[in-house]
């Protein structure tokens, strides 16, 4: 069986750019987990925030639970993610914790820093989890493997120049949407902050927008996009492929990044 971590920034990153997936993946019995670097001390323009992280961490929780999943928080603090001993022992808790085989994360490129330096964290702790002399400040099992990594789609599905990903599939999510959504309601308080901040008051519109886009590049309807990590010493065969068949459309690689 799969152990399957999707380990996002804020809560409601996974929700927006993966959870269709990981529900797909939930329906093949894979084992599914969802982490957040930081607790969303910053979404709110009322709520303190102390009050804010701890109704982001319910709401984070609730949704987890649509699709059975466990939820895990690294202990980090919103907008003050870097890359930096304490956050790489932070993200290495985590991945040692639920040892998974299929790791999902922001892409290195995407529009807010704190997107970007999770990113770094999640790919170094999945390299790193197997190495014995690498301490993460508590006692825990090594991982048993360096997993499958995959990038999602930057949000707004471009990078900071305003250029398409070079996504290498894309998953339909058309069966699934519908739970996507549940998924992205649970959290509440974040479209009181998206109206105020990104002029956006309907998110999940703003999602299945998304869905939409990531659809037409792949010849579906609704999709999600992903871009596989072929780093030395990752795995290089497309897994998403062999577990989900035909909703998983494998995609040219050659797109400018």
């Amino acid at each position: 069986m799969h152990r399957v971590l999707a380990f996002g920034c804020h809560p409601d990153d996974v929700e927006f750019m993966c959870a269709g997936t990981l529900a797909l993946l939930a329906q093949c019995d894979c084992e599914i987990h969802i982490a957040v670097m930081a607790g969303g001390e910053m979404g709110s323009p009322t709520l303190p925030p102390a009050v804010i992280h701890a109704q982001r961490m319910e709401e984070a929780r609730a949704a987890a639970a649509v699709i059975g999943a466990q939820f895990h928080f690294a202990g980090g603090y919103d907008i003050e993610v870097e890359y930096n001993a304490e956050y790489r022992r932070r993200a290495m808790r985590v991945m040692r914790a639920v040892n998974p085989t299929i790791v999902f994360t922001h892409p290195p490129m995407d529009y807010m820093i704190d997107h970007e330096e999770t990113s770094r964290l999640v790919r170094n702790a999945a390299y790193v989890g197997p190495v014995p002399n690498y301490d993460c400040g508590e006692p825990s099992r090594l991982t048993s493997q360096i997993p499958h990594l995959y990038y999602w789609n930057a949000m707004g599905l471009r990078d900071i120049f305003g250029r398409p990903l070079p996504l290498t599939c894309a998953v339909d999510i058309a069966m699934v949407l519908e739970i996507k959504a549940r998924m992205l309601t649970c959290h509440v308080s974040q479209r009181e902050w998206l109206r105020t901040i990104m002029k956006c008051d309907e998110y999940v519109d703003l999602m299945r927008r998304m869905a939409e886009a990531e659809g037409r590049a792949a010849g579906r309807a609704l999709a999600e996009g992903f871009i596989l990590h072929r780093g030395e010493g990752h795995p290089q065969d497309n897994v998403l492929k062999q577990l989900l068949g035909e909703a998983c459309i494998e995609l040219g690689s050659d797109r400018p990044f």
